[in-house]
């Protein structure tokens, strides 16, 4: 029972998105965005179910609403993922819907999916908005500065998309759960599915270099970032204590519908050929929350919350020199080679340097949005 409720914790704060700090109205509410969708009707064993479609996916769901819900973030990522590998289509995904039950309510499953449809099947979980902000609040309450940190409806698809990716790469197929993105694959590391997630999605990455830079102190160092797995929230950490564990951090490329792969720690997959590793364990975090009116939080960002934010930020900063760096960093660490490699063919310097650069820019930027 107590590791079913740390499961359900779990995934309650996977569900937080950034956007929950905006009162603007959900995309699946707005009478005029249900009105624009483009959706087929169909019956499946008796079902009836929507479905839409994308640059790189079928999107099926149970109502119009459910589509509304995940459609948005879904473009963003395929947008990106098209401007990283500009050479190479992203592969074709079926992704179906769940919502995910209120407390005490019957389990739905998700949107039967149409007998025609090809490609590699991922399911998006939905979460009941107020069993959300309860969750949150809860949260926040019994820790202040903390919160939870967010994730993106997307994150399953752009897990099915960089597993299809690394499997081309190495001419060996990924695991059935990988494939569709239940896990996060091996192969890759923790980064690219934050970046993927968060690109395009520019009030919350304008929010977050706010918060960075207000405590440039607190980010992580870049030779530890593209090596880390993706920190755990407080409670699970707990839990594993709890059970005899040693508190560390979920290896989240297996198992625990984790936000993405962690790659091996050696063998030449560290940055600089090092095999620098490295776990998050910093706590937890949020990216909403206590800030002030220029939208930097007054207590700094830690945990997932911290790599989350950065990992969105640091897409915008290597987007300024070109989208495709950001896939070739990708593919050497697929590759089990130096990202180094990457930004001395770039001419962008060593890691360190690079790190350097980044933080000044980050500094930069704050200040244009917080003038402007």
């Amino acid at each position: 029972m107590k590791r079913f409720r740390l499961v359900t914790l779990a995934m309650i704060f996977l569900a937080l998105t950034a956007g929950c700090a905006s009162h603007r109205v959900a995309p699946e509410n707005d009478p005029a965005a249900l009105a624009a969708l483009r959706a087929d009707l169909r019956v499946v064993g008796g079902e009836t179910t929507w479905v839409t479609h994308g640059k790189t996916y079928e999107l099926v769901g149970r109502t119009r609403s459910d589509l509304l819900a995940a459609q948005p973030a879904l473009d963003r990522a395929a947008a990106f993922y098209s401007q990283i590998y500009p050479r190479d289509s992203a592969a074709w995904v079926v992704a179906t819907i769940r919502r995910a039950p209120a407390p005490g309510k019957p389990f739905v499953s998700a949107a039967p999916v149409p007998p025609d449809t090809h490609g590699a099947r991922v399911e998006i979980v939905l979460f009941d908005p107020k069993a959300v902000e309860e969750e949150r609040k809860k949260q926040e309450a019994a820790r202040p500065g903390f919160g939870i940190p967010g994730a993106d409806p997307a994150a399953p698809a752009i897990r099915a998309w960089l597993s299809a990716r690394a499997s081309r790469l190495t001419g060996t197929p990924a695991r059935a759960d990988e494939a569709r993105g239940e896990v996060g694959d091996p192969r890759l590391l923790a980064w690219p599915v934050e970046m993927i997630a968060a690109a395009g999605n520019e009030e919350v990455i304008d929010n977050d270099t706010k918060s960075l830079a207000a405590h440039a102190e607190a980010l992580i160092p870049l030779e530890r970032y593209f090596m880390m797995e993706r920190p755990a929230t407080p409670e699970m950490v707990a839990g594993r204590r709890g059970e005899g564990g040693r508190g560390e951090s979920p290896p989240e490329g297996r198992g625990g519908g984790g936000m993405g792969g962690i790659g091996g720690m050696g063998g030449g997959r560290g940055i600089g050929g090092r095999g620098m590793g490295g776990r998050g364990g910093m706590g937890g975090g949020s990216r909403g929350g206590s800030s002030g009116g220029s939208g930097a939080r007054t207590i700094p960002l830690q945990g997932p919350a911290l790599f989350t934010a950065e990992s969105a930020v640091l897409g915008k900063y290597f987007a300024r020199v070109s989208y495709e760096v950001i896939g070739e960093m990708i593919d050497a660490q697929i590759a089990g080679k130096p990202i180094d490699d990457v930004f001395a063919k770039r001419s962008l310097g060593t890691v360190l340097e690079v790190d350097a650069d980044w933080k000044a820019w980050l500094i930069r930027r704050a200040d244009v949005l917080n003038r402007g």
